[in-house]
């Protein structure tokens, strides 16, 4: 089997580690939170997101409304996001908000020298 290759702000890691890592990931929804890193699917690749480099993780929730032939509804989105070097990556889509709402609280406990969620303004 070929050995497992991320992408993403993974220069100096293990890529064993990472692998090793990734496979043993709790999974919510479409994201894998590790020991080391966050991990999601972008296209044919896994990015891997460690949290030595993560400035800061949120959610962003995207609402919209769809026009029905009865009427109206409305659609709620919910995108992990991660500020990495003063970016933000990371367009993981997930309509799930109980999971997303859990993989945060998941990077809280790996990584509680990150600040999650909302920065509140003094």
């Amino acid at each position: 089997m070929a050995e497992k290759r991320f992408s993403g702000p993974v220069e100096g890691m293990d890529p064993a580690a990472l692998a090793a890592d990734y496979e043993r990931a709790e999974r919510f929804d479409k994201l894998r939170v590790g020991t080391l890193a966050v991990y999601y699917r972008d296209g044919f690749r896994v990015k891997a997101v460690p949290y030595a480099k993560m400035q800061r993780a949120f959610i962003r929730v995207q609402q919209v409304r769809g026009k029905l032939c009865c009427g109206q509804a409305f659609f709620d989105y919910f995108r992990m996001v991660f500020l990495v070097d003063g970016k933000e990556i990371c367009d993981n889509v997930s309509e799930d908000e109980k999971a997303m709402d859990a993989a945060l609280a998941k990077i809280r406990e790996m990584a509680p020298e990150v600040p999650v969620g909302v920065v509140k303004a003094d």
